[in-house]
């Protein structure tokens, strides 16, 4: 496929490292040449950096505390996290926010969490790639308070078109998963119609949310594709042109090299 993509989110780290070769492998053939992966807490910020450093004209990374750890962001996770930023190839501080469908931390301890990274974010001067699990009310006042001081991604969203287009109102883009696929994914087909492509960004969440015909599969880069076709659908545009627009918009918010991701060949 002659088009260079990018997965803006995909959690490469939560797969066997002997595995890896192979699955950006696949994705490079599909034409995904780039991958940006998250971090999730303490357990993943040394893998994350290192697939950064070890797979550079391919993968970039950002570094935080997912809000199911949020409990554990203490004094000594904080300075760890903020020497780690400095680390080759770490491009934004995430994943972070709020999910207040498990609870794994309480919301007092989710708020802080992210309020605290936030701030590093703007110390830093990095974009921040956020999370929002049934929490758009607490989300949308915090993002309130910061308009014009915070740049990044809401990944996988799935609110309201009116909640994507205050996203953007405030310098934020919209990352669009494989949930644009679902037979039940009405509102994030909803989403993508209301906006631009220059304002989004295209992801698989890898390992999860595979898009159809996959789905309840384990997903993996290669497997955004199937994502951008049913956005270049729904946008009435031609793959090609959303996937220039979407690896564009990458470049520019986690502000990487124009050589960046490297060539499908």
């Amino acid at each position: 496929m002659d088009v260079k993509m990018v997965d803006s989110h995909a959690h490469l780290a939560m797969f066997e490292p002997a595995e890896i070769e192979e699955i950006l492998d696949r994705a490079r053939a599909a034409g995904v040449c780039g991958v940006i992966v998250p971090a999730t807490g303490a357990d993943d910020l040394d893998r994350v950096a290192g697939l950064a450093n070890e797979y550079p004209e391919t993968v970039v990374a950002a570094l935080g505390v997912h809000p199911h750890e949020a409990s554990s962001l203490d004094a000594g996770l904080k300075a760890r996290l903020e020497r780690s930023l400095d680390r080759p190839g770490i491009v934004a501080v995430g994943e972070i926010g709020l999910d207040y469908h498990y609870m794994s931390s309480p919301r007092e301890d989710q708020l802080r969490a992210l309020e605290w990274q936030l701030g590093l974010a703007a110390s830093a001067g990095l974009p921040v790639i956020l999370h929002n699990r049934e929490s758009w009310e607490d989300m949308e006042r915090v993002l309130s308070s910061r308009a014009g001081d915070i740049r990044g991604v809401c990944h996988s969203f799935a609110e309201t078109p009116d909640a994507a287009r205050f996203v953007v109102a405030i310098g934020l883009k919209v990352g669009i998963s494989g949930m644009v696929t679902f037979k039940n994914g009405g509102n994030v087909r909803e989403i993508v119609r209301v906006l631009a492509p220059g304002d989004l960004l295209v992801e698989t969440d890898s390992p999860y949310l595979a898009p159809t015909p996959n789905r309840g599969k384990r997903n993996e880069p290669a497997y955004v594709v199937l994502t951008a076709l049913r956005v270049a659908e729904e946008l009435g545009i031609a793959l090609d042109t959303l996937a220039d627009t979407t690896t564009g918009n990458v470049r520019e918010l986690f502000n990487l090299d124009p050589a960046w991701p490297g060539t499908t060949a």
